[in-house]
């Protein structure tokens, strides 16, 4: 480095590779974090880091310091302001308000844990009655199981092997999973009620339900891997499944969409193998040679989307991090206090993976991931898949430095908390 110095030109790239991918990123095993590291030591490794009053930040008090002794330089970093706002790492201010939002939830989720289950004497109505009402409302409203014998001709269409088209197949899969989610539901939901009235033991697994159902959160025995990953409340959730069987069952009985909700499904990796393995067969190209190219459209309403020859319509995602522009039809910081926003449908063409490759070398594209939950994290399952990161999205995007929005944390989710 000293001899770089002295010639004039320091290796920027080689830094930033070492200590972010080689250093640092050696003890990251995500490769979302990694990216985020190089993300954050661009902007400090290169060359105008040299110069007097490089901005660090949007904020005025931070830039580089001017040259001087290490005592001069602690002495400038003692005069930066104590409370850091979220534009110092990068970040939209509303990451302020995301962060306070989830401060709240735990301290009031903390103080609910503590509070006793027991009903005071002026109470008007006890815990045991609320539940019992609560199970009564939701097992009047838990759906029939779905069943085959009502499919409509183009959803397990024959192919001309004499097999089912492949989305019929993951239709037919994802359908099983719900079935014996609604199962579970339904079986659960009349036990529960029996023990309240003293009918049946209240075993433990029902008890859990019991608290579940007291402080709003999804009971244990409907959660993983009974059911998918979702963080939503209780009530949330019970909307957020009828929705769910409501789209299954269209599908089932009406025939394929214009557009798939993809946060609908258990397994949406599986929606997109079977998408491309459908237009293998139709082209006899093999699988391995096909990606999927996504191209945002202009229609928000998913029934009124233009049907696809070379791929799939998709809806449902949410971004957050950054806002979207339906004029321009590319991503635009966020406004204040908006975190989410919706993403119109998009369309996901099938393309050659050497097409793939060269529309990612192109500017003006960020490599967004797209997530079940907002936790951004899970396992990795040994088929390869994550249990919450799905795929990545390559959205239009004006901004000159796609690393804006991997410092601010953009990214899609396929539903939110509430």
């Amino acid at each position: 480095l000293c001899r770089c110095w002295w010639v004039g030109s320091l290796p920027w790239v080689t830094l930033n590779y070492i200590i972010a991918e080689v250093n640092y990123g050696g003890r990251v095993t995500d490769d979302k974090d990694v990216r985020l590291i190089s993300a954050f030591l661009a902007r400090y490794f290169n060359e105008n880091i040299l110069q007097d009053g490089y901005k660090l930040s949007p904020m005025e008090e931070y830039e580089a310091p001017p040259e001087g002794s290490l005592a001069e330089v602690r002495e400038y970093v003692r005069g930066l302001p104590m409370d850091e706002d979220p534009q110092v790492y990068g970040l939209h201010s509303n990451a302020q308000i995301t962060a306070q939002a989830q401060s709240a939830k735990h301290f009031l989720e903390t103080i609910i844990s503590v509070q006793p289950r027991m009903s005071s004497e002026g109470a008007s109505k006890k815990p045991e009655d609320l539940v019992t009402e609560m199970a009564e409302r939701f097992l009047a409203r838990v759906p029939d199981q779905m069943k085959a014998s009502d499919a409509h001709p183009e959803t397990y269409k024959k192919t001309p092997e004499g097999g089912i088209v492949s989305l019929g197949v993951f239709h037919n899969q994802e359908m099983d999973r719900f079935n014996a989610l609604l199962g579970k539901v339904r079986s659960t939901l009349g036990l529960l009620g029996n023990a309240i009235k003293g009918l049946v033991v209240m075993s433990w697994q029902l008890e859990e339900m019991y608290n579940a159902f007291l402080l709003q959160r999804v009971p244990p025995v409907w959660g993983e891997p009974v059911a998918y990953p979702c963080l939503k409340p209780l009530n949330s959730w019970f909307e957020d499944l009828l929705k769910r069987i409501d789209f299954m069952s269209n599908w089932l009985k009406k025939g394929p969409p214009v557009s798939f909700w993809v946060p609908c499904f258990y397994f949406p990796q599986g929606f997109m193998t079977s998408s491309k393995q459908v237009h293998a067969r139709k082209t006899k190209i093999p699988i391995d040679s096909l990606a999927f190219w996504t191209e945002p459209t202009a229609a928000t309403d998913p029934s009124l989307a233009t049907p696809q020859e070379e791929g799939q319509n998709v809806h449902g995602f949410f971004l957050q991090g950054c806002g979207w522009s339906l004029s321009r039809n590319e991503i635009q910081e966020s406004e204040k206090g908006v975190l989410f926003v919706d993403l119109p449908v998009v369309y996901m063409k099938v393309v050659l993976w050497e097409q793939f490759e060269e529309s990612c070398k192109q500017p003006g594209r960020y490599k967004c991931p797209l997530y079940k939950t907002s936790l951004r994290k899970g396992t990795l399952l040994t088929t390869g898949h994550s249990t919450n990161f799905v795929t990545y999205f390559h959205l239009p995007s004006a901004q000159p430095d796609q690393g804006h929005w991997i410092r601010q944390g953009v990214a899609l989710l396929c539903m939110l908390d509430d």
